[in-house]
């Protein structure tokens, strides 16, 4: 099953406020970082969750 058709089965409101925020920004935003904008701006308790799978890959260098 494909993630979108799974967020629109799981959450239906978060999604249709994805895609009115996809509308208004005329296409420009992805259907993916609509979603997640519209998942914080409902649940904001799950900011976490949004950085998660975003930050930079570690180099390799350990920092202390």
């Amino acid at each position: 099953m494909k993630l979108s058709a799974l967020r629109w089965l799981l959450d239906p409101a978060t999604s249709l406020l994805a895609m009115r925020l996809r509308a208004q920004e005329r296409g420009r935003m992805s259907y993916d970082a609509a979603w997640r904008l519209a998942r914080v701006t409902r649940h904001p308790d799950e900011m976490v969750y949004r950085h998660h799978g975003h930050l930079a890959e570690d180099s390799g260098d350990e920092r202390y």
